[in-house]
């Protein structure tokens, strides 16, 4: 269970199979959240979504000069399927690459999406984080 949550529900429709979708949103982010080890529910993907990439990008939410903070983005089976330990939010950046756990994932049940402060920010600054899964449902 995260230490937080942003969710807001219906993601997507299920629609027609095999299309491409988008699954994610724009997630305020408190300096509470990115506290070493602290989990931030995103949003669920539904049974039969197959991700074949992301697009994460954050404001810069560690303002230290040396700034410690990464980030990694999963669910509860692995905290790094997509993104593991980035450090997106330490200058304001963002990515597209996805982990090798991740592409090509089939999620067998509805299941949540989490961020979680891999190392801690060394000076925590709210700010804000966007998530987005693409792939298609089966």
């Amino acid at each position: 269970m995260a230490d937080f949550s942003l969710k807001t529900q219906p993601q997507i429709g299920q629609g027609l199979t095999n299309m491409v979708k988008t699954i994610g949103g724009s997630f305020a982010i408190t300096t509470g959240m990115v506290a070493v080890g602290k989990t931030t529910a995103l949003f669920n993907v539904p049974r039969g979504f197959v991700v074949t990439g992301i697009i994460a990008v954050a404001t810069d939410i560690d303002t230290n000069g040396a700034p410690t903070l990464t980030l990694s983005i999963g669910d509860s089976g692995s905290g790094t399927r997509f993104l593991s330990a980035s450090n997106i939010g330490q200058a304001g950046t963002s990515t597209q690459t996805v982990a090798s756990t991740g592409l090509l994932y089939a999620f067998t049940a509805d299941t949540e999406i989490i961020v979680t402060a891999t190392a801690g920010a060394a000076t925590a600054a709210a700010g804000t984080l966007q998530v987005y899964l693409v792939g298609f449902q089966t």
